[in-house]
């Protein structure tokens, strides 16, 4: 059976993506980085929100069991940390009703959320074995975590303890009092999974007992303080960057002084899912005290979907605005130019409404997908193609007129040919 070599489409398919307007943008934490901000490249969304009103944050994923903290809370006036968190190392949460003694509590080692790994947050460290997610230990009969531990959460306003008490199918339950409290103290119920299915994190407020719903649906950037190095000596500092939702595998491409505008080659970069792939990266304070951001750097941002966005800074206010100015563009689709794929044949060419693919068969796996050109899927259908020659029916009626273009991809090999809509 014939074969039709890709690399010529997807050379054409590519650079007509290339061709699309870079738009400058930005996004704004304010003065003292008062906000974090939410932001989705696709439409420009943003959403601000007080850095100051959560202290604890958890994933939604039914299969993460990721708490975090709030790397963002200003300091005390004593110079101590906006929060500070330790595993009380004098008992387990059988004593959460007991007199927790925490006399040389600045002496304990502090946990803090790692600056690579999304499924490390502080509450996670400490982790000691593959069923141990650090806060509590995965019961393989009735699959839950089940919490084993204390913790001290020391903030801006007061000294709590916490015990994580299970995590089961998005669900999370724990509970909380002051550090004094010895009559239970508050137990709080978060269904992260399903309440907020639409999330990456949903958020608790432990100064008022609320659950706090404060983040764009479908971000992929959240510009905020993190923790992470500062410098080659001083690890687990707040430093302010940019961090990419989950979904995000990131790439890190040196271009060249001058070239960021021009460059949207990422054929030989790494893309590696990295919570700080682009954080605080794009910029560094000089011997002057004086922001500068990098003129030979892009980062290129890729999901599983393929799609694949370039980004690049341009300006960083430090503390005066908290503002990233930055270029950002969707540049191709990363993963589907392979060598060649199975025959494949399109008629009537241009059409007004149905046309008919024609592709090897044998397979129940076959993916049909059509872009426009924007590079954004119109149609998608899985096709069972048992035959030796198979053939589908594509209705295109419902699209406006214009070139789109089509995918087929079998058994890890794919190709794309245009087709006109009249």
């Amino acid at each position: 059976m014939k074969k039709i070599t890709f690399s010529l489409l997807f050379l054409s398919f590519t650079s007509l993506l290339n061709a699309q307007t870079a738009i400058l943008d930005s996004v704004e934490m304010g003065a003292s980085y008062t906000n974090e901000m939410f932001f989705k490249l696709s439409d420009g969304s943003r959403l601000a929100a007080p850095v100051n009103n959560w202290h604890l944050g958890f994933s939604t994923s039914a299969q993460s069991v990721t708490i975090f903290t709030n790397a963002g809370l200003p300091d005390l006036p004593t110079g101590e940390r906006g929060i500070q968190v330790a595993l009380y190392p004098n008992g387990d949460q059988s004593d959460f009703d007991n007199n927790i003694d925490t006399t040389g509590f600045y002496s304990w080692a502090k946990l803090y959320n790692d600056s690579l790994d999304y499924d490390l947050g502080a509450f996670n460290q400490n982790a000691t074995s593959g069923t141990d997610y650090g806060w509590g230990k995965y019961n393989t009969t009735t699959h839950k975590v089940i919490g084993d531990s204390i913790y001290i959460v020391k903030t801006a306003t007061a000294t709590y303890k916490i015990a994580f008490i299970s995590k089961i199918s998005g669900i999370y339950e724990f509970k909380y009092a002051l550090i004094d409290n010895v009559t239970g103290g508050t137990t709080v119920t978060i269904d992260g999974a399903t309440t907020y299915a639409t999330k990456e994190n949903v958020f608790f407020n432990l100064d008022n007992g609320q659950v706090i719903d404060r983040e764009l649906a479908g971000y992929d950037l959240w510009a905020l303080k993190y923790h992470d190095w500062y410098g080659d000596a001083n690890p687990n500092q707040p430093v302010t960057g940019i961090i990419t939702s989950p979904k995000w595998s990131v790439a890190v491409v040196q271009v060249g002084v001058g070239n960021q505008a021009t460059n949207s080659d990422f054929s030989s970069a790494t893309f590696a899912n990295k919570l700080n792939g682009i954080g605080q990266h794009y910029k560094k304070l000089s011997p002057s005290f004086q922001w500068t951001i990098t003129d030979s750097s892009v980062f290129y941002l890729k999901n599983a979907a393929g799609e694949v966005w370039k980004w690049y800074p341009t300006y960083f206010g430090g503390a005066s605005n908290g503002k990233t100015i930055f270029y950002k563009q969707q540049v191709g689709f990363a993963g589907v130019n392979s060598l060649s794929t199975q025959f494949v044949d399109i008629y009537p060419n241009p059409t007004s409404d149905f046309a008919t693919v024609v592709f090897e068969g044998n397979t129940s796996n076959t993916i049909i997908s059509v872009r426009n050109q924007m590079g954004q899927i119109v149609t998608f259908e899985t096709v069972n193609a048992t035959e030796s020659i198979a053939q589908f029916k594509l209705d295109l009626s419902n699209l406006q007129s214009g070139m789109y273009f089509v995918q087929v991809a079998q058994n890890g090999s794919s190709i794309i040919k245009t087709i006109v809509k009249k």
